[in-house]
């Protein structure tokens, strides 16, 4: 049995730029965790649990909360301050611990979109509407890798407040026990919403998370200050690496514009490549109708065949056949 573990990353809301006064917030929206065989699920935890408490031991002594229930969320330990003040001590840890999780058989996962920019007034997509999307699209995904390995699967997500809750409860139900999709009968219930600081292996989705939106805040919004990501990301994907079905949908114009795992851990930005791209189709198309101009104008432009009537008062050459003279006349 599978047991997977799913978190969002990015935000579902619409956006414009980072320095918009009010769309903002990130580029993309999607769901990432990991995989784990079952039988190596409380290993994981554990160890997740012995790392995180030695890395952050100073913050864990201040805090009057025990230790069993202390939580660092991702997005408050994967910050470009802390990288640049406290690299020797994060670095380390991560590779241990997504190391770990290579070792148990685990596998990273995501899915996500770059978000069409603009107000919802012109994008014409709510962000319930892209939060719906995203999760049936994750859940798929999943039943699709259980399917494949002839495995059963459970699915634990982060709880969020009770309305996204029961929205995503609703959702998910709707589309695990559809009898259109018949590799989502590998997961045997709708995913579990539990309260991440209780458990551990729902906090390493969290950090899972922080990454993957660091990751595509670099490669889909127009500045970032995210570059250390993929050093990073490339590190990790390295010791427990993502699932072949793991993928950005990008909103460039072109058509199946989207970045697979190794697309986001290189230095040169997706959106820069996906430019750079449409610039070169866009001068083929312009190139293209010229051509045909070109060799329109010269057959209408070419002398038609003359006959010279004088050559045809006289037979044409004569052929061989079968080694006997003919004179073939018109």
């Amino acid at each position: 049995m599978l047991i997977a573990y799913l978190d969002e990353f990015g935000h579902q809301g619409p956006y414009i730029r980072h320095d918009h006064p009010k769309f903002n917030t990130h580029p993309c929206f999607g769901y990432a965790g990991y995989i784990l065989p079952a039988e190596n699920v409380r290993k994981m935890g554990g160890y997740f649990k012995y790392i995180k408490e030695n890395l952050l031991a100073w913050e864990l002594s201040q805090s009057e909360v025990p230790a069993d229930r202390w939580e660092k969320k991702g997005s408050a330990l994967l910050t470009s301050n802390n990288f640049r003040n406290y690299e020797d001590e994060i670095v380390p840890a991560l590779r241990r611990i997504y190391g770990k999780l290579g070792q148990l058989e685990g596998q990273l996962f995501f899915y996500g979109q770059q978000k069409p920019v603009g107000p919802v007034s012109e994008t014409h997509e709510t962000s319930q509407d892209r939060e719906s999307h995203c999760l049936i699209q994750a859940i798929n995904r999943l039943g699709t890798i259980a399917h494949d390995r002839n495995e059963k699967m459970l699915v634990i997500m982060d709880a969020k407040d009770t309305d996204n809750r029961e929205r995503a409860v609703a959702t998910l139900g709707a589309t695990i026990y559809t009898r259109n999709n018949s590799t989502n009968k590998s997961i045997i219930e709708v995913p579990l919403q539990t309260e991440s600081h209780l458990y551990n292996t729902v906090q390493l989705a969290d950090w899972t998370c922080a990454l993957l939106g660091r990751l595509t805040d670099y490669h889909f919004a127009e500045y970032s200050d995210f570059s250390w990501a993929v050093d990073v990301g490339r590190d990790i994907f390295n010791r427990a690496k993502p699932t072949e079905n793991s993928i950005i949908w990008s909103n460039a114009t072109s058509m199946h514009s989207r970045c697979f795992p190794n697309g986001l851990v290189v230095a040169q930005r997706f959106w820069e490549k996906e430019q750079r791209k449409e610039a070169r189709d866009a001068r083929k198309r312009k190139r293209t109708p010229r051509c045909f101009n070109g060799l329109s104008t010269l057959a209408l432009t070419s002398s038609k065949p003359s006959w010279n009537k004088s050559a045809m008062a006289h037979p044409i050459p004569t052929t061989i056949e079968n080694h006997r003279v003919t004179t073939v006349s018109w």
